[in-house]
């Protein structure tokens, strides 16, 4: 704002520098009128600038927008909470610079469609891979295509759906902290397992000590393979002990790879 043409409309005699100024009650009366109005103006652009600030804040969250794109507005987020005295860089409150920030939340709006299709299926991969990882099946979605279809068209909010995706891989991230110690015992037992299978095919063999070269290291492997199949029961039974504790915990049922964990070491 122009100082001089604002006071001007207060009172003719405050633009000008060449009259001597007789200042009534009236023109104090109409400069303080001006000075709350002009605080009003001040306030309301605070608040634009600071509702504007939070929105790219939250825009640049969702997107993992990189630091050094964001460092070009570091002058406009700094203020998101600030006080009405502590604003003060000239032209912050300006309605070209407001609008200039107005324009680049704009742009990233348009950009959010693009950028939530890419992060949503970068979410859903991760969700994956740590079920993968530790034998679990992720909860039942609707199929990412329509998840996606739906965020182009605008009819399901992408910041909601990726809240969603991340929340499951939280929970999953947490489920399989929980399951460590158990599959680690599976993963024993399976290899027990194997083993057992390699040792029953080898026993079978009617030329297992005429294999010639290299036979002392099968029969080696098949020397440590009998011992390992003697703790079968015992990697069973603790395993089985570990599992209904696990279950009875958490009220859940311990499947791997969908089944249930009990089923593979009874039925299996």
């Amino acid at each position: 704002m122009e100082f001089e043409q604002t006071v001007a409309e207060i009172h003719p005699q405050f633009g000008s520098a060449d009259v001597l100024k007789r200042i009534s009650n009236e023109s104090i009366k109409c400069l303080a009128t001006a000075i709350h109005r002009l605080r009003e103006v001040k306030l309301q652009r605070m608040q634009k600038l600071q509702d504007l600030a939070t929105a790219m804040l939250e825009l640049w969250n969702l997107m993992d927008t990189p630091i050094e794109e964001q460092q070009a507005f570091q002058n406009v987020t700094c203020n998101i909470a600030a006080a009405e005295h502590e604003i003060t860089e000239p032209n912050t409150l300006s309605m070209d610079f407001l609008n200039f920030v107005a324009t680049e939340v704009s742009r990233l709006e348009e950009l959010k469609v693009s950028k939530m299709r890419e992060l949503v299926l970068k979410k859903r991969a991760e969700l994956d891979e740590v079920c993968k990882k530790t034998h679990m099946v992720p909860e039942a979605n609707v199929a990412i295509d329509c998840a996606i279809e739906a965020i182009e068209s605008g009819q399901v909010d992408p910041g909601s759906l990726l809240e969603q995706i991340e929340f499951q891989v939280a929970n999953v991230k947490e489920e399989a902290f929980s399951r460590k110690e158990i599959l680690d015992k599976v993963e024993k037992w399976k290899a027990a397992c194997e083993e057992e299978s390699w040792l029953e095919e080898y026993n079978r063999d009617d030329n297992r000590y005429n294999a010639g070269r290299g036979t002392h290291l099968i029969l080696k492997r098949a020397e440590k393979a009998r011992t390992l199949v003697t703790k079968i029961p015992g990697m069973v039974e603790v395993l089985a002990s570990k599992t209904m504790a696990w279950e009875k915990e958490r009220s859940i049922e311990f499947l791997y790879d969908g089944v249930s964990s009990m089923f593979l070491l009874f039925y299996i």
